[in-house]
């Protein structure tokens, strides 16, 4: 036998050993997993299902939980006789196909069996959670209905321990406490027949309704209270105030009062039906309508018996206010006829006056109306309050009126003794300024000073005129001196102003000197400027003229002279 072929046989040998050890590993991997597959299953079929189904199924259930119940048992059925068997017969197949060393299929059919069994461990786990909520609702049931009873035994305490309290509406909460009772006969019946779940809705309504009854219970006591006896109350009180009232001579400007009582006591019946409904929300509201019209009719009561107090008050004190004006404006009648002897008054003091004693005479009429009126109480008071607040407020403004006619009337003396004084002071200092003048012994006298001080002269002669005159007439006189007032001052800055420039003239031309035999034009400056002074008498430019031609030579020379002056000047001595 050659070599080859030994070696060929040698290869062959080893492709067959190994291909029967992979073999019996595969083999025997898919065994291991055939048999988990089988511990899996036998785990799920021994599981309490069918102990579970019997406990609830005991509960003898109807309505809604029957119906549910039938349709899980009936998958459980179907999974214990039909799926555990075909998953049998799958792990039978599988075992052939593995033992028969068909690989291949044998994995195939072990996917499908671990399919099947996740399958059915979830609709068995969905099976068991619904048996338990079946169970879990009933009990649930009989906690609920414990706290339920609690709480519906409290809202019959809280009804019963004083059925007062709820007035018309104890008819309709006594007939939802009937009806929340039916509902819990309800639930008893169905929980106990086993329709744990119907009778959970039973209780939920029957819970729903509790607490909305026992809010409605806790809010019709006040509801009651106030439509049976505050609201009650007060319109009585408010009808006898009424008829006090009117007993005491008390008129009013609204003319439905009566009918508003009516309308009040017929708000407060018909709201009794929104009670006996509990429509607690428009018992309110009527409530409230009720209250603001009560509130409102207080206020016309309480108006008109604070208006008594002022009217009392101002029929007193406006027969005083009256005669004090009608005094004032006779004595400024007096005042006027006096000062007219003296001086020449505007006409509107006396035609003021007139119209002012016109218009007391008329408030006199009002007064005493009102005053009639307030008597025989043919009016409401807040009427006769308007009336009468009227009056005294035009009073105070004929007061105020009075009070300016009178300080005009005594300015026009303190005018005329200030004109005077004025008058005087200025012709002191008219004499004052020429002496001033004549001390400075100036070649001549500017034109422009000449004027102002004709003028200045002329109208204090003329005030002097008028205050001399058989009758004085302020306002002419008033004029006079403003004007004369604005004259003088002029008169006094230019007379300054004159003096200043002639003698810092005066001055420069002097400093000049020493420039004048080497500066021509220093030299030139000067003959203009002595000859502006001299003959011109125009000191301002025959200043200027030195001033500018020094301060070429010398800057700030000029200022220097300015501020020298300025410090040493002599004031006009009036």
């Amino acid at each position: 036998m050659s070599s080859g072929l030994i070696i060929l046989i040698i290869v062959v040998a080893l492709i067959l050993i190994v291909g029967y050890v992979v073999a019996v590993i595969l083999r025997k991997r898919n065994e291991a997993l055939l048999a988990a597959l089988e511990e899996r299953k036998e785990k799920l079929y021994n599981l309490p299902v069918n102990d579970e189904v019997e406990a609830v199924k005991n509960m003898h259930l109807i309505g809604q939980s029957q119906i549910a119940f039938r349709e899980w048992n009936q998958k459980w059925v179907d999974l214990s006789l039909n799926s555990f068997a075909d998953i049998e017969n799958n792990l039978f197949e599988a075992e052939g196909f593995n033992n028969s060393f068909r690989f291949m299929k044998a994995k195939q059919a072990i996917n499908n069996i671990e399919s099947q069994i996740q399958l059915i461990d979830e609709d068995i786990k969905s099976i068991r959670q619904a048996l338990s909520d079946l169970e879990e609702q009933e009990q649930k049931n009989s906690g609920r209905v414990v706290h339920a009873l609690d709480m519906f035994e409290n809202l019959q305490k809280e009804v019963t321990s004083d059925v007062d309290r709820y007035g018309s509406a104890l008819s309709e909460i006594e007939k939802q406490v009937g009806n929340i009772q039916s509902e819990f006969s309800q639930f008893v019946t169905l929980n106990s027949s086993g329709d744990p779940v119907e009778a959970a809705e039973i209780l939920d309504t029957a819970e729903s309704h509790i607490v909305a009854l026992t809010h409605i219970v806790e809010r019709v006591p006040e509801i009651v209270s106030a439509l049976q006896a505050k609201l009650p109350d007060q319109l009585e009180d408010l009808e006898s105030g009424y008829r006090k009232l009117l007993e005491s001579g008390y008129h009013f400007t609204e003319t439905d009062i009566e009918s508003r009582f009516q309308q009040l006591h017929a708000s407060l019946k018909n709201n009794m039906s929104n009670v006996s409904a509990l429509e607690l929300d428009n018992a309110i509201y009527e409530n409230e309508q009720i209250q603001e019209e009560i509130d409102a009719l207080y206020h016309i009561f309480t108006r008109e018996i604070e208006s008594q107090k002022v009217v009392k008050k101002l029929v007193k004190q406006l027969p005083g206010y009256l005669k004090h004006a009608k005094d004032n404006n006779s004595n400024l009648a007096a005042e006027v006829e006096r000062l007219g002897k003296t001086f020449v008054l505007n006409e509107s003091f006396s035609q003021q006056l007139k119209e002012l004693e016109a218009e007391l005479s008329s408030q006199e009429d009002v007064v005493e109306d009102a005053l009639k009126d307030s008597s025989e109480t043919q009016k409401a008071y807040s009427i006769l309050k308007e009336e009468l607040e009227a009056i005294e407020a035009r009073l105070k403004e004929i007061e105020d009126e009075q009070i300016n006619l009178n300080d005009s009337l005594s300015k026009i003396e303190k005018d005329d003794a200030n004109a005077r004084q004025k008058a005087n002071i200025y012709a002191n200092r008219l004499h004052a300024i020429k002496r001033y003048m004549d001390k400075r012994n100036l070649p001549g006298i500017p034109q422009e000073f000449l004027e102002l001080f004709f003028t200045a002269s002329n109208n204090t002669e003329a005030l002097m005129d008028e205050l001399e005159g058989e009758k004085i007439n302020i306002e002419s006189t008033n004029r006079l001196l403003e004007i004369l007032t604005n004259d003088m001052n002029e008169l006094e800055e230019a007379t300054y102003r004159i003096v200043q420039n002639a003698t810092l003239t005066e001055q420069l031309l002097q400093y000049s000197n020493r420039y004048r035999s080497f500066d021509d034009h220093v030299q030139a400056a000067f003959d203009e400027s002595l000859y502006i002074f001299e003959r011109e008498y125009d000191y301002a430019a025959s200043f200027k003229v030195i001033s500018d031609a020094l301060e070429m030579v010398e800057a700030g020379v000029t200022d220097r002279f300015v501020t020298s002056y300025e410090k040493t000047r002599e004031q006009i001595r009036f």
